[in-house]
């Protein structure tokens, strides 16, 4: 490359497929030659697979987000700017902050997530409680912990039957556990479907519909929401009634959508707004352009690829895009470019509020406490990763009030 580069590697995103991506190039030697500049709007991301506990506050704060600006600022060859992506210009690989910097790169890899919010037809989405991102999570939480120091039990409403519906109406349930009598939540989930965890066996629909009910969630099943205003949302049932249903609070969690930034980088993308990758990772006519993640679908001559859409799958992207990378790096037309595999399954850990479960196929066992000691002691594994201990700086309590309620 003739041309002049702020680095060698950017990467746009520093969550799971960011920073997974940054520590497999510095496992390698020629991996750790490279200059290497990072952008993300946090300096520390919280551990996503466990938001709902971490929204409860049943897990502390500080020690569930990884400093991934203080990992990547232990590294004299890498920088880490808290800045937000604008555009990209494939053709020079030159990319445009907020703050006015521009960077350009021999490498751009974009890892920048997505959205956990409706489709932008639903109306009255604004008043769904966000969690996914720092400044909603915070903003969240605050009015989560406002809501249960009110007299009586505050409705709360989880839209979305699957994983992370169900581990969110778990935790929101399990927070009242400790709670005086009357107060605590009320929590209902919806969902469109007939059950829940379509996307698993119907097994574990049913152990979930069981636990939940224990908890005393109340399930809406074949419920389709139309409209969420501040108290009310519409409802459209299986029989085609028109319902409604007060709330105090309503949570999304059906599901993810293309983040708007991606269609301002000039590249590829599905028809949903996602990244159009090959199976190499790359953006299409730009080789030297690579997107993992959420931002990313693998699209080949068959269609869109159905991947799991889960954390571990940025783990195996990660690694893809880094050997891909050192190979293009190192000039050597021998070495042919690695593929991604396309797995179809793995096991899933299901968290659910006082119980849990593990899914693997047409297998789902409950495992009870277990399963959700064992989902922290991986995250743990994961900060260790990256030479972190796991998280810094003190745990924000919203109530002292509440706060053995937010224990286990």
């Amino acid at each position: 490359m003739t041309d002049p580069a702020d680095c060698d590697v950017l990467i746009l995103g520093a969550s799971f497929a960011g920073m997974e991506l940054y520590h497999r190039l510095r496992r390698t030697r020629a991996g750790r030659a490279l200059a290497i500049t990072i952008v993300d709007r946090q300096t520390e991301h919280g551990y996503i697979p466990l938001i709902q506990e971490r929204l409860t506050l049943r897990l502390p704060l500080a020690r569930s987000a990884l400093p991934t600006a203080w990992c990547v600022q232990q590294d004299p060859r890498a920088r880490y700017l808290v800045d937000e992506v604008i555009s990209l210009d494939p053709d020079t690989r030159e990319v445009a902050l907020a703050s006015g910097t521009r960077l350009r790169a021999r490498f751009v890899v974009v890892a920048l997530g997505s959205l956990l919010a409706p489709p932008p037809t639903m109306p009255g989405q604004q008043h769904l409680l966000g969690y996914k991102f720092a400044h909603e999570f915070v903003a969240t939480q605050r009015q989560l912990w406002a809501r249960l120091e009110r007299p009586g039990a505050p409705h709360v409403v989880v839209i979305g039957g699957g994983i992370s519906g169900v581990e969110l109406a778990g935790e929101l349930a399990h927070l009242s556990r400790k709670a005086p009598p009357g107060q605590g939540l009320k929590v209902t989930l919806a969902d469109g479907g007939d059950r829940l965890l379509r996307g698993l066996t119907p097994r574990a629909g049913r152990m979930a519909a069981r636990q939940l009910a224990r908890q005393g969630v109340t399930l809406r099943l074949n419920t389709r929401v139309l409209e969420v205003r501040t108290a009310l949302m519409y409802l459209h049932t299986a029989d085609g009634e028109p319902d409604e249903l007060t709330h105090d609070g309503a949570f999304w969690a059906g599901g993810i959508r293309a983040t708007p930034v991606l269609a301002r980088l000039g590249l590829p993308t599905t028809l949903r707004g996602y990244l159009a990758v090959t199976p190499t990772l790359q953006c299409g006519p730009h080789p030297q352009i690579f997107a993992c993640g959420d931002a990313a679908r693998v699209v080949d001559e068959s269609g869109e690829w159905p991947t799991m859409q889960r954390a571990i799958e940025c783990i195996w992207e990660a690694g893809v895009v880094a050997h891909n990378i050192l190979t293009l790096a190192s000039a050597d037309p021998a070495r042919p470019l690695r593929r991604l595999k396309l797995r179809r399954d793995f096991p899933h850990g299901v968290s659910i509020g006082a119980a849990s479960m593990i899914v693997y196929g047409r297998l789902a066992v409950e495992l009870g406490f277990f399963g959700v000691w064992f989902r922290r002691f991986l995250m743990r594994m994961y900060f260790r990763r990256y030479g972190a201990p796991g998280g810094t700086g003190p745990a924000r309590q919203p109530s002292a009030a509440n706060a053995d309620a937010a224990r286990d």
